[in-house]
């Protein structure tokens, strides 16, 4: 899957962390990495790590070592990052209807809070 790393943090026009200015760019996510994300979100198994700008990243469980994809909800709920663990540089950002319309399509999924 190849993202437009576009949006509002992404060309600093507000929504971002501190020190989290991000230029344009594409962002490769392999579908292998997108599906074990997506099933780790389906059976509640992710982990998170809380980067030293503050941005807590979800990734699958037991999956550090290897490539893996990570996602955070960034502050204000606007907006979702996604990355690669292999290029933390690059990041994709979905608006919040973007991702409710990826989390609806998981097994089990359950509507987006009201």
């Amino acid at each position: 899957m190849r993202v437009g790393g576009r949006g509002p943090a992404a060309r600093g026009e507000g929504g971002q962390v501190a020190g989290t200015e991000r230029e344009p760019a594409e962002v490769r996510i392999p579908r292998a990495a997108l599906d074990a994300f997506a099933a780790a979100l389906s059976v509640r198994t992710v982990a998170m790590r809380t980067w030293p700008d503050g941005i807590e990243w979800m990734y699958p469980v037991s999956t550090w070592d290897e490539a893996h994809l990570e996602v955070a909800l960034m502050p204000g709920g606007e907006e979702v990052w996604l990355r690669m663990s292999t290029d933390r540089s690059s990041v994709a950002v979905w608006s919040i209807e973007q991702w409710w319309a990826f989390s609806r399509e998981l097994p089990g999924a359950t509507p987006p809070p009201v």
